[in-house]
């Protein structure tokens, strides 16, 4: 079975709902609608993109539990540190720009209320 990798879409803008808040951009939903993905597992995947935020101490501005998956002490995998370490250099209203950029690309695909 393949293994469903997240694209650099879903990645920075789940790396902007772990550092500000989701509710920006119409939620974690749109997210989940890009390619299909359960809530649940783009939930996650912002989960673990704070715990790694917080492992490299970058500071965060929401109540995100981290979730890393690992024992206290020990860190997690990097995944897609290269996307996310691009995001966290820009400016908040900047990253923001790009993330609605995006998810006006799928607007035909996300059921915006």
């Amino acid at each position: 079975m393949a293994k469903n990798y997240y694209s650099y879409e879903e990645t920075l803008l789940c790396t902007y709902a772990a550092m500000y808040d989701a509710q920006d951009f119409g939620g974690y939903q749109c997210i989940s609608e890009i390619k299909g993905r359960s809530s649940g597992s783009i939930w996650m995947k912002i989960r673990n993109i704070a715990a790694l935020l917080d492992e490299e101490g970058i500071k965060r501005s929401n109540n995100i539990k981290p979730l890393s998956g690992m024992p206290p002490g020990e860190s997690g995998r990097k995944t897609s540190w290269d996307i996310v370490s691009f995001a966290v250099k820009l400016p908040k209203l900047e990253l923001k720009l790009k993330c609605l950029m995006l998810l006006n690309q799928y607007q035909h695909v996300i059921k915006i209320n």
